[in-house]
């Protein structure tokens, strides 16, 4: 007697094809992986990939890739775990996207990394430059003598400042290198002047600032500010949108650098292709999920801030939808 000679005929069936169906069951192909490195988990950054790769997993049973979201210390972390293969793609903002490309700066010992390639350039990360409304402040020239906090000492936000104020050519004989949130603390105290911020928008802090101790937003414009422009394409124009914040009811003109999306050449056209796809046919999505989608367009996608060559698949979807160079 058999092991199943006790099952009825369509019993035996049912089981029989059931135990023909598990090696087919067993072959079929897992969904691959596609890593995004972010930032810290209280970022922008990673709900901002978060939102990506969730737009993209809704399509998985199509294109069979599976996003997850990786948090990181960082740009630099980012960049050097898509170099060495442990990520593929990577959120930075674009003045370090052009660091990695030239190899300098932190990424000096590892030298220029040839095979970056940019995805696409998300939305404007702004140089806020706050100012009390008792302070005076009306141009950028009028920050000598006052007390401004131009951010922590070697911190990205501090190298931002410095090129703002030198552009400028405003010498200032005290300044302060506190953290963004001691800053705001101190300038709704009366113990600064003005403080630089760099964000995107809207953001928490600056609501708080100009909510309760009505600070404003100065424009970051000028004869020094274009000349700073025209020989640095990791840096964009950019603006403060009006009416977004209490009291601020025009657009305030700045600069800043953009939140970039980055990846090498060696990863497959066809999931660069499903990113790009995401951020083209899904921005309504995308805005559902976090306001900073808001302000994604085409137009700039390809090439504002940009210093890595695309990808060739991200070239050849925004070249569908508009000029793109390569």
């Amino acid at each position: 007697m058999t092991r199943f000679s006790h099952l009825s005929a369509p019993a035996a069936l049912v089981l029989l094809l059931s135990l023909c169906a598990l090696p087919a069951a067993a072959q079929q192909p897992q969904a691959k992986q596609v890593l995004v490195a972010s930032g810290t988990v209280t970022g922008l950054y990673y709900p901002v990939a978060g939102a990506i790769c969730r737009q993209m997993n809704q399509e998985r049973p199509r294109h069979g890739l599976r996003c997850l979201v990786e948090a990181t210390e960082g740009p630099v972390q980012n960049l050097s775990a898509l170099r060495a293969g442990e990520v593929d793609l990577a959120l930075v903002q674009s003045d370090w996207q052009a660091a990695a490309v030239r190899g300098d700066g932190r990424f000096g010992g590892s030298g220029p990394f040839k095979e970056l390639r940019a995805v696409a350039t998300l939305h404007a990360e702004t140089i806020t430059l706050l100012v009390r409304p008792e302070a005076d402040i009306d141009d950028l020239s009028k920050l000598k003598a006052k007390r401004v906090n131009l951010g922590p000492r070697g911190s990205a936000l501090r190298n931002l400042s410095d090129l703002v104020i030198d552009a400028a050519g405003v010498r200032l004989p005290d300044d302060a290198d506190m953290a963004p949130d001691a800053a705001l603390a101190a300038l709704c105290a009366g113990q600064l002047d003005a403080a630089f911020f760099a964000v995107g928008h809207p953001n928490a802090s600056i609501m708080q600032a100009t909510a309760q101790c009505g600070a404003a937003p100065l424009a970051v414009t000028g004869a020094g500010i274009d000349k700073l422009l025209s020989g640095r394409k990791d840096l964009t124009r950019a603006a403060i949108p009006a009416n977004l914040y209490p009291g601020v009811q025009e657009e305030v003109a700045t600069i800043g650098v953009a939140a970039t999306l980055v990846t090498r050449a060696d990863v497959p056209d066809a999931t660069i292709a499903e990113v790009v796809r995401v951020l083209l046919e899904e921005r309504s999505e995308l805005s559902g999920q976090h306001p900073v989608f808001s302000g994604l367009v085409p137009d700039g996608m390809a090439d504002r801030a940009r210093t890595a060559p695309l990808h060739p698949a991200a070239a050849a979807a925004f070249a569908a939808t508009g000029p793109a160079k390569p």
